[in-house]
């Protein structure tokens, strides 16, 4: 049976060819020299993952017991708090894309009636708001991802608008995955068949996010 530490470091290995695999989606879709309109549509499903993101932890925080540990409970309300942060950065990015000041409730309604890919759809199917190690999971996982996606759209994007927003995002992405890490490390430490579950649910989950990456850089890869 792995350690906690061997346990995660063993995901994060076998991450690897899923983020690999989205930052050429990534590079891709710019190379493709997508249209405004297109952009404006990409980053609305961006702008609406984040505040769905957002939404969701800031749940996990007001549910929490009274016997979550504090240190838990800072580590949530900061990705909470980073979370907002990405949903007015890429608001502003939209912007600056278009020229003009974004309806919000405008963009929400038409991505409720066309809605994209999105990571943050893994929240509910995998019922994270009532499962700890679900809820790890996408932090290391889905959000280690976003690092790597936020990443190359700083390096792909020569606007330096946009690419230092991008890359700040990246930096925080990175962070929230760490959180995963931390918590996933404690739940499988002495646990073979948390192990073995999370395992399982792991791989389930890089393979919904690897569609999702497909999908949501339908422009290039298709």
């Amino acid at each position: 049976m792995l350690s906690g530490k061997e346990f995660v470091a063993q995901i994060k290995e076998e991450n690897s060819g899923l983020f690999a695999e989205s930052r050429t989606n990534v590079r891709r879709f710019f190379a493709s020299n997508p249209s405004k309109e297109s952009m404006i549509e990409h980053f609305r499903g961006r702008m609406v993952n984040e505040a769905q993101n957002m939404y969701a932890i800031s749940a996990e925080v007001a549910a929490a017991p009274a016997s979550t540990p504090v240190a838990e409970l800072e580590l949530l309300t900061k990705q909470a708090h980073d979370e907002a942060k990405h949903f007015r950065m890429v608001k502003e990015v939209l912007e600056h894309i278009s020229g003009e000041a974004v309806d919000v409730e405008a963009l929400f309604a038409a991505e409720s009636a066309a809605p994209q890919a999105k990571g943050a759809s893994l929240l509910e199917k995998y019922e994270a708001s009532e499962d700890a190690a679900a809820l790890a999971a996408y932090q290391l996982v889905a959000e280690g991802r976003a690092e790597a996606v936020w990443a190359e759209m700083a390096e792909c994007v020569e606007d330096s608008f946009i690419a230092d927003r991008y890359a700040a995002i990246a930096k925080d992405e990175g962070f929230h995955s760490s959180i995963g890490a931390r918590k996933l490390a404690q739940l499988a430490e002495g646990a073979s068949e948390v192990q073995e579950r999370i395992f399982a649910l792991v791989a389930q989950m890089r393979a919904d996010l690897a569609e999702i990456s497909a999908k949501n850089t339908a422009i290039a890869v298709y």
